[in-house]
Formats: structure tokens, sequence, C-alpha cells
């Protein structure tokens, strides 16, 4: 709806539409059930029924509506739903998790996401080559008739999405306005009517990316657009050249993976700039494996300041991210993700056991791996399609000495020979990562630490939780950076002695 109503202005409006976004984040919004009734001035109602499938479904009471700059200004201004019956556990993957609606623009969903129809075709239920395909020019007809094939409507979708990334990379961010953002939207509608899910999504990802850039949002990432608009290429390519593994699918599947004993590793606060916002926990099972429980919707960023706080709801067990990250769980016949996301909600079986600190059995072992190793799982998990990489193949295990300052935090001493800069993920003040890492830069200097973080590049990472052996008790063998503050008296004072960081660079 978003991308007709953009097509549907006159060219003079087109130029106005920018502005007339920034202006409608400010609209006196008022929600009634299903009813959103937004309040460009005194004597104009934009009213929306949601979710926006129909162009009834948008109404303005202007004399040009709908080819009107309030109606359309509203829908480029409002997010897109990533689902329209989500399961509880769907988080930040494409087609996943829907936020209630709240007075204010930067909330809730107004317009069906594009990845996230179940009834969508998608290669899952393509058994052969379809009439287009078998009359297709070139099309091997000596295929195997099990094995699905890329449709003549899905190269025109890809080409489509082609074009569209080519037409914001010509832009670049500055020219990536509402016009730029509605011919992305329009693409991958397209794109999803044909059945190619996994470009739709990025395409939806590159459209959020550009919209908290315009907006100015502190969580937004240049090298996250640039990856996203890369992947959206690569899945252009592939589909070009007949990858059927490129289509995607629908939305994600769960399955039953048995009965889990899991013991909780840490939790993070999220603020993407996709507008989404909540809380994510890491468990590990006895054999190492890791695991996710996330809570991630669209929200208001200030949403992630308390969202650790808030309860999992895991079946008979009623824990917070923060107590179930040093936690454990018994869960009876998990269902998951090949992602290795955990399904959860009231359905599900769980309750609450015993957890185990970060320099215990199986925990410590994460630490164990060599970080070659480490850096190796990460390369390869980041050359696959955004869809199939595990949720955790990012994460960095790292036990160090803490030998200084770096402008993005730290530098952590690793193996006594290689120095990696550790900083924040998320660098806005209302999050304590910066914070805590220039007290440990300072005061710490000289001992021990345990970090989990997430590679970002060479040599860098990100710090999500830190442990070590002189952190108070109270503190629960570890802090999440990101929703913990640290105080000047947890940090031991002064530097270690002689003999205690000998003994701590020789264990670690």
């Amino acid at each position: 709806m978003t991308a007709d109503a953009v097509a549907a202005l006159p060219a003079r409006l087109k130029g106005r539409l920018d502005a007339a976004v920034e202006q409608a984040r400010a609209w006196p919004v008022a929600v009634d059930g299903s009813t959103v009734t937004v309040r460009p001035d005194e004597k104009t109602i934009v009213t929306l029924t949601t979710p926006v499938l129909a162009v009834a479904d948008a109404v303005c009471g202007c004399l040009l509506s709908p080819r009107c700059l309030h109606r359309a200004a509203v829908l480029s201004a409002a997010p897109i739903a990533t689902a329209l019956e989500p399961d509880p556990s769907d988080s930040l993957e494409p087609g996943l998790g829907v936020g209630s609606l709240e007075p204010g623009l930067d909330v809730g969903s107004l317009e069906p996401d594009l990845a996230g129809d179940p009834s969508a075709p998608g290669p899952s239920a393509d058994k052969g080559p379809s009439a287009d395909q078998r009359s297709e020019p070139g099309c091997r007809a000596a295929l195997p008739d099990t094995e699905p094939q890329v449709s003549r409507a899905q190269r025109v979708a890809a080409d489509g999405l082609r074009v569209a990334a080519a037409e914001m990379l010509a832009g670049g961010v500055p020219g990536g306005g509402a016009v730029t953002q509605a011919s992305l939207l329009r693409a991958a509608h397209q794109a999803r009517a044909a059945g190619l899910q996994a470009g739709a999504a990025v395409a939806v990802r590159v459209v959020e990316h550009l919209r908290a850039a315009r907006r100015e949002d502190p969580a937004f990432r240049r090298a996250d657009l640039a990856a996203d608009v890369r992947e959206l290429l690569l899945i252009c390519h592939r589909v070009a050249a007949g990858d059927n593994t490129a289509v995607g699918v629908a939305r994600r599947d769960y399955q039953p993976v048995g009965d889990l004993r899991l013991f909780g590793l840490f939790c993070e606060p999220v603020r993407a700039a996709t507008g989404h916002a909540g809380a994510v926990t890491y468990l590990a099972d006895s054999s190492g494996r890791v695991w996710v429980v996330s809570d991630v919707k669209p929200a208001e960023p200030s949403v992630a300041v308390t969202a650790t706080r808030a309860s999992v709801d895991l079946g008979e067990a009623r824990l917070s991210h923060h107590h179930l990250s040093r936690a454990g769980l018994r869960a009876i016949n998990a269902h998951a993700s090949a992602a290795g996301r955990l399904s959860h909600g009231r359905a599900r079986q769980a309750v609450a056991a015993p957890g185990v600190g970060w320099f215990e059995e199986p925990l410590a072992a994460l630490w164990r791996v060599n970080v070659t190793e480490q850096v190796g799982r990460w390369l390869a998990a980041a050359a696959l399609p955004v869809l199939e990489r595990p949720a955790a193949h990012d994460l960095a295990y790292l036990d160090g000495v803490v030998v200084g300052a770096d402008r993005r935090g730290l530098l952590l001493a690793v193996g006594g020979r290689q120095v990696v800069a550790v900083g924040a993920p998320i660098e806005d003040p209302a999050l304590p990562y910066v914070g805590n890492l220039r007290l440990l830069a300072t005061h710490a200097r000289g001992w021990p630490v345990r970090v989990a973080g997430r590679f970002t590049g060479p040599g860098t990472v990100d710090a999500l939780a830190l442990g070590a052996p002189w952190l108070p008790p109270s503190y629960g063998g570890h802090v999440d950076l990101g929703a913990q503050r640290l105080n000047r008296a947890d940090v031991p004072a002064g530097p270690p002695g002689r003999a205690v960081g000998e003994a701590a660079t020789t264990a670690l």
C-alpha cells in the first residue's frame, strides 16, 4: 500500500513527500482497536484500519484523497509489520514478531509484512517445474521433477529487486527518501507474490535501514545497510543464475528437537535500526551448542532499557531474561528453528533448573575453543545467506587481560600475543555499554577477564557480557554489559600484584 500511495502522487507532491514524512512523525495519533486515526491538522484526519491491505484501509478526509500527501506520508512513516499471526518467540528474522499499536507512528504494525505470509507460495511447496519453467527457453528437461526450479516470475521479480537496489545505490542514503523506499517496497511485493521470499525480506530490511538513517536513529549503522544491500544483490544474482536455494521460504519453521537441558549464558538488550526492540537470552546445552530465546518486536527504542527484566514465557518457568541467563532450564519436547531459535510461550513445556557459572562446565568449554577456530566459524557462516546463518554464528568467547583503553572501549590481550579492540554494540548512553567499558579500561587494567561478544571485523569485537574471578557475587557470575551498570567499587582496587598477573596470564 505504501508503494501504491506514493506512486499515485502527482509529481509536484512527490518532491514534498520526504518533508511530509518527517512532519508525520509528530502528528497526533489515536488508537481504537484496529482503527488508527492521525490528525495532520485540525481539518484533516487520516484513518487506517489495520492491517492495511487495500485502498479502503487507508483513507484521508482531504479533497485530494487518495492521491494526497497526508495519506502517503502517514503510510511512509508507519513501520512495516513483520507478521500477521506471530509466534510468541518471533524475533528479528524476516516474517516474525508483531508489536501492538500504541500512540505515535514509531510503533505498531500498519502494513502487512512482505516476507511473513505463511500462505505465500514458496519453494517448499513446489514439487516440480511449473508450466513457465517447462516452457522457458534453456530449461533442462532432464532435471528430476522433484527438484524445485527458479520460475520465470521469480527471475522477473529478482530483476525488479536488482533495479530498485541499483537506484538506491545511485542516490545513496541522502537520496534514499520515501520515493526510493516505495520503489523497493513495490519490488519486494512483487518478489513475495512470485515466491521469492528471501529477496523480499532483505529488501524490507534495506527500507528499514533507510528509514532509520533518515530519522538519524543512533542504532543505524551504515555497515549493516551495506551488508543487506550486498545480500539483496547476491540473491538477485543467484536467482538469475537459476539457483533455487536463493529463493527462501515464507516463514521460519519450528521443528521438534527433543528434550533439552540448557544453561543460561548471557542476555542482551536489542535496539535495532529496523524499529525493533526487546531482549535476547543465549543458553548452551551440555554439548556446547548455543540456543536463543528472543523477545524482540516493533517497539520504541526505550523498551530496550528495561527489556532484560521482562518475564520470558516458557511453560511453567517464570523468569526474566536477566535471571534466565544465570539459571538453567529443562525443556520437554522443545521446538526450535534450524538456526537455533527456541519457540516459547505457554504451549511449551519447560521448568527452571540450576545454572552454572562461566568458569564451570559445560559453559567453560566455550572459552577453550581456539580463537582462530572461532573466527573461521564466523566467516564460514557469514558467507551463507542471512536466513541460513545459525543464530549464534558470530559470537566470540575471549579470555584475556585488560591492557588499555581504545576509542571504542578497551584493549584486551588474548593469548598473551594478540590485542583485540573491544567496543560497544550500541553507543547510546541510555544503555550502559560505553560506561562499563570505559570503567574497565581505566580501573581493571592488568586484571583477567572473560568476554562474550560478537565479531565485527579484523581484531574487533563488540562486548555483550563479561565475567571475572574478581567480580562481586551479586552479579550472579557475569555482567550483562548492556543491562547492568558496573560501579567503581566492583572493580579491584589498584593493579594486580605481579604474582597474580602472571598466574592469570598463564591460566588464560
